[in-house]
């Protein structure tokens, strides 16, 4: 099947509509004007047929467009084995399991998946925790199809995975600690604030409340102080000036300061109550910073398992048989084990073909889009996939442990990233109020020779000029540009990414799936329209359950414009590949029915597109099929090279293509690298980089080049390789995320310059008074909130332009 190589141009380049499912904003083209992809049309059509309209009225903003997930086929077989393993650990009639689930967005989905399951046989209920993305689903032993209910929830574009996210998060452990030292800090006060109020000291009560404010301040520095200290002590040890150091020594020189004033009967300098309020509010921002990023993190499916077990087969199998002698774990394969590779399923290492032949995709480690066609004794790539109908018989040339797909997979243990910028500010910070509290203590003694007087003008000088501004504001800067960001379909997934990407000032893209979509887009979905309906039905036939990036897109068109004849799907013969030709079934009337090329169908015939389809030696028809270029990427590849971004793309594709989408980006030729290996691809990476390098990529063989960028980012989250390895994903049609979240990073960067502007002018004031001995713990227990609440407005006022 040949295909051209980009789709034309669109008529209006500025237009732009709302997606009816969706409801994101999208540049409508020929043949879609309603909806931005054929993903969101195909839900739209099941929503709408099963009544199920309720879901847009529950449904709050634009969620993410489904895309092709819906579409893919899915090897759900570990789905099978736990289902298994939980009805045989059931009591009684019922069974339940765990999953995880990817696509929830908000209690529209909640509800729709409910009522899905409701309607399905066998199941008795479900309880969905949308905070993680974690389904619980309760069956009748026996009599529940789950895996069949799972390809039900993906057909309305929520996929399930093994329950493997965790649970308990840092967020959910700083909790409780939030919560304790919520209530210290409250009753810290409560015990603090008669004195204030005119308390004499010889009260009755007095001597209890001050001894109570004490217990209160001591479960603070336990609860939630240790915190900060132990991690603010692991960074030392490491050489490094963590934001937790200036929060940890705030708290020890309150606590500690506020113990000898109460021993030497001292009462002015006691701050047991700023020891409670600081370190809740210092627990407030750091639980706020973890909790956003760990969300965006959660609606994705966890790490996916490995690849699904292989089949051993017997030496003497054949083309039409083989006798299956074993399983064994991808992982464990070693060289010369004879295997077999079912339909969509990868190669784990390279290997010979024994038989039969077949078709291969090597988009994930190549970034090729097309299929390659195989012959037995033809050497097969690690990585392959196979785009067959049929299973491939296979003999491995190398041991799991040498090959190529298991580099890609290795995870490689993230390098601590070390921002000097923060620490920089911190040792600024740290050496300023040190020097002004020991030159100040010191000019008291020198004045004065009282070691009280000067030991309450060292503590005051300390606790009032708290990091306030580090420890609040600066993680609600960052909690607001990323729930911003999620608003618009990019996902941060990494606390260390704005300080990385404040360095960016070259983007690499890779070309296929990434500049392009996924998958290939029907340019002329009318020719589906003016088939009969035999031939619709018989098209569907050859396409339904075919692996090929052509006959993908055509099933997906089929199943978007109501064109596909599910019912019968499964009461036919599977259709026959003709390697490298095209497909063919025959249908209960004996008719011969073909798709692909056109010199196959029917030799001499005019060639009037892209692949031809035709029934006994006749085309039909022709369809025009092609890579889409992403919406918007002329456009915002201009806006990043505008907001002085060099842009390149690296991809594994044929010269020709990539220097043609080089062309269609207004790209130099020599920013578009081809023809790339995976091991290519990072070496290039590594000379490119000077720290400033971002990734965009989608597939497995973008994952040697991740690892060697500094940023990285996908729009891929179906794979399960790449997303768990990105700093943000990016979702939708277009690459306008990537811009905004450059854009954002600037506008974050502006507010803390403000904040931190303020903060010194807020600390020359405070210290000045200190300084001056009338600090008092009531006016540090003003001021500190004070000047909290006045960062917190200058923040999320600047972050209202993200």
């Amino acid at each position: 099947m040949s295909r051209a190589v980009l789709a034309s141009p669109r008529p209006d380049a500025q237009a732009t509509a709302t997606c009816r499912h969706c409801g994101n904003t999208f540049h409508p083209v020929e043949g879609r004007t309603e909806y931005c992809c054929t993903g969101c049309e195909y839900v739209h059509r099941l929503i709408t047929g099963q009544n199920l309209d309720r879901f847009y009225a529950l449904r709050r903003g634009a969620s993410a467009p489904v895309r092709s997930v819906v579409f893919q086929p899915r090897d759900l077989r570990w789905l099978e084995g736990l289902v298994k393993r939980a009805e045989e650990r059931a009591v009684g009639d019922e069974a339940s399991l765990e999953l995880d689930l990817q696509g929830i967005s908000c209690v529209g989905c909640v509800w729709l998946i409910d009522k899905l399951a409701r309607d399905f046989a066998g199941v008795r209920g479900t309880h969905i925790n949308a905070s993680i993305g974690r389904l619980r689903l309760r069956w009748t032993r026996g009599a529940c199809d789950v895996v069949a209910f799972a390809r039900e929830l993906q057909q309305f574009g929520y996929l399930v995975g093994p329950a493997s996210k965790l649970v308990r998060t840092e967020s959910s452990a700083i909790i409780l600690r939030l919560g304790l030292c919520a209530a210290f800090a409250m009753n810290g006060m409560l015990f603090s604030l008669p004195p204030y109020l005119g308390m004499e000291p010889d009260f009755p009560f007095a001597k209890l409340f001050v001894a109570l404010s004490f217990l209160f301040a001591t479960l603070s520095v336990l609860v939630g102080g240790t915190y900060f200290l132990v991690r603010a002590w692991r960074s030392l040890q490491r050489r490094v000036l963590h934001i937790d150091l200036p929060i940890a020594l705030g708290i020890l020189v309150g606590y500690g300061g506020s113990i000898y004033a109460w021993t030497q009967a001292s009462l002015g300098f006691v701050y047991f109550d700023f020891v409670t309020t600081f370190t809740f509010l210092m627990l407030v921002g750091r639980w706020t910073q973890l909790a956003a990023v760990e969300r965006n993190r959660n609606h994705l499916l966890g790490l996916r398992q490995d690849l699904p077990p292989v089949e051993l087969v017997a030496a003497e199998a054949s083309d039409t048989a083989h006798r299956v002698v074993a399983t064994k774990p991808a992982e464990a394969l070693d060289r010369g084990d004879r295997f077999c590779i079912g339909p969509g399923q990868v190669v784990p290492v390279s290997s010979t073909l024994l038989g039969p032949a077949g078709s291969l995709g090597l988009d994930w480690i190549s970034g090729e889009s097309e299929a390659r066609a195989a012959s037995p004794g033809q050497v097969v790539e690690s990585g392959a996939i196979n785009l067959s109908p049929h299973p491939l018989r296979l003999e491995a040339l190398e041991p799991w442990g040498t090959s190529l797909l298991a580099r890609l997979f290795a995870v490689p243990t993230p390098a601590e990233w070390r921002n000097r910028t923060l620490e920089q500010v911190i040792r600024v910070y740290l050496l300023a109020v040190l020097a002004v509290a020991v030159v100040g203590g010191t000019a008291w003694w020198l004045l004065s020779q009282d070691v009280r007087a000067t030991l309450q003008v060292v503590v005051s000088v300390l606790v009032v000029s708290c990091p306030c501004a580090i420890g609040v504001t600066l993680p609600l800067i960052d909690e607001l540009a990323v729930a911003r960001l999620r608003h618009a379909g990019v996902f941060v997934r990494s606390e260390t990414l704005w300080s990385r990407l404040a360095r960016v000032r070259k983007v690499i893209f890779d070309k296929t799936g990434t500049l392009t979509l996924e998958s290939l887009v029907l340019r002329d979905p009318e020719a589906l329209a003016g088939l009969a309906t035999e031939a619709r039905v018989a098209l569907w036939q050859l396409v339904r359950l075919a692996r090929h990036p052509v006959a993908s897109c055509l099933r997906e068109a089929m199943l978007a414009h109501g064109h596909a004849d599910v019912d019968t799907a499964a009461a036919v013969d599977p259709a026959r590949e003709e390697v490298g030709l095209g497909l063919e079934w025959r249908d209960p009337a004996g008719r011969v029915w073909q798709l692909g090329r056109g010199s196959w169908i029917e030799p001499g015939a005019a060639v009037a597109g892209d692949v031809a389809f035709g029934c006994d030696g006749r085309v039909i028809t022709w369809f025009q099929v092609a890579e889409e270029v992403r919406d918007d990427a002329v456009a915002e590849v201009a806006r990043l090279q505008e907001l002085g971004r060099q842009v390149y793309i690296l991809s594994g594709d044929r010269a020709e293509k990539v220097a043609a989408m080089a062309d269609r980006l207004h790209l130099a030729r020599a920013a578009a690298v081809a023809g790339m290996t995976p091991e290519g691809k990072a070496a290039w990476v590594r000379q490119l980089d000077a720290g400033d390098t971002l990734m965009i990529g989608d597939g497995a063989n973008d994952s040697l080049a991740f690892d060697a960028a500094t940023c990285r980012g996908t729009p891929a989250i179906e794979r399960g390789l790449l997303e768990h390895r990105a700093d943000f994903v990016f979702l939708g049609r277009g690459l306008s995320g990537i811009r905004k979240l450059v854009e954002a990073a600037q506008v974050r960067r502006a507010a803390i310059e403000r904040v931190l502007g303020f903060a010194v002018v807020y600390n020359l004031a405070v210290v000045a008074v200190a300084l001056s001995g009338h600090m008092n713990p009531l006016v540090a227990a003003v001021v500190m909130p004070a000047s909290a609440l006045v960062t917190l407005a200058i923040a999320t006022w600047t972050m209202r332009r993200v």
